[in-house]
């Protein structure tokens, strides 16, 4: 293969139902350029990893397949996370540019990588480039949705990054970002795809272009919602305040803020009463919110 001008990472586990549709949404790809597809496959159970060995047969010079042991697996908050494969895969990219898809999740638009690289080759005062993907619930009762559905605007920075995540990870290609730039604490972190983004935003514009070019595949968790939930906004409080010191406490006020919202979701005294205690010391408006809101909720509770 000549020089890859994109470096396609697909990070698996557990897709054996999904993984040939995304693999086949990437080698559907028009392109102008060269691009390399680099699956990493984190030891699966269920066919994955034989599945993944047949395409790399089948298109060598398309596909570089990683195959890798359970035990490298990074655990985060008590969870397997496939942080390790995804930084292990930056480090074998070739390319000028990223883009990512996930194994259970698939392009459906074949010009897809040739309109965002295009649109990034012609800008070069953008880091990163996104589209709206179609996010299919497989959660009974939650019906499809676009993402982002609610944004009026095309261009952003880090500013409007702190608050509700609305970008996908299949929608997106970057300018190569070396893994040699990550801070440790990238491997501490509940989420590694707002940091990801947060962190390419100090770098560069993102643009918002036209079109609806993946699916994203949403699924039911093995835990119950409400502890997912209170270990979601755990582990949020812990990514925006190593975010926050990261850039030095420039956008403290913005953080402030996305916390709060944060912590308004969570419905439990129990919890807010936990995590009263790791409040970061950062704010004492935010520490004046979780006590009034856990007072709140222990008269609601008691009336």
């Amino acid at each position: 293969m000549s020089q890859p001008l994109v470096s396609v990472v697909v990070v698996t586990y557990q897709h054996a139902r999904c993984i040939a549709q995304c693999l086949d949404g990437i080698l559907m790809q028009k392109t102008a350029f060269p691009v390399e597809i680099l699956v990493g496959e984190d030891e699966s159970t269920d066919g994955t990893r034989e599945i993944c060995a047949r395409y790399a047969a089948e298109h060598p010079d398309r596909i570089r397949l990683f195959l890798r042991s359970r035990k490298d697996v990074i655990q985060i908050l008590g969870r397997p996370t496939g942080r390790a494969n995804f930084m292990h895969l930056l480090s074998e990219a070739n390319g000028k540019y990223i883009a990512l898809c996930e194994g259970d999740d698939f392009w459906t638009d074949p010009q897809k990588l040739q309109k965002q690289v295009d649109f990034l080759e012609a800008h070069p005062d953008f880091e990163l480039c996104f589209h709206r993907v179609l996010a299919r619930s497989r959660i009974q009762g939650r019906p499809d949705r676009l993402l982002p559905d609610k944004v009026t605007k095309e261009e952003f920075t880090t500013e409007d990054l702190i608050g509700p995540y609305f970008m996908h990870t299949s929608s997106l290609v970057f300018r190569r970002f070396e893994p040699s730039e990550f801070p440790d604490w990238f491997k501490t972190t509940m989420s590694g795809d707002i940091p990801l983004l947060f962190l390419l935003s100090l770098r560069g514009k993102f643009k918002l272009i036209d079109g609806v070019m993946s699916v994203w595949r949403q699924h039911n968790e093995s835990v119950s919602a409400h502890h997912l939930g209170y270990d979601r906004v755990r582990g949020m409080i812990h990514m925006y305040e190593l975010l926050n010191a990261h850039t030095n406490f420039r956008y403290n006020d913005l953080f402030r803020s996305a916390f709060i919202l944060e912590l308004g979701q969570l419905p439990e005294m129990a919890e807010l009463k936990e995590l009263r205690h790791q409040v970061m010391p950062f704010s004492k408006k935010i520490r004046y919110f979780v006590r009034n809101r856990f007072s709140w909720l222990r008269s609601f509770k008691t009336s």
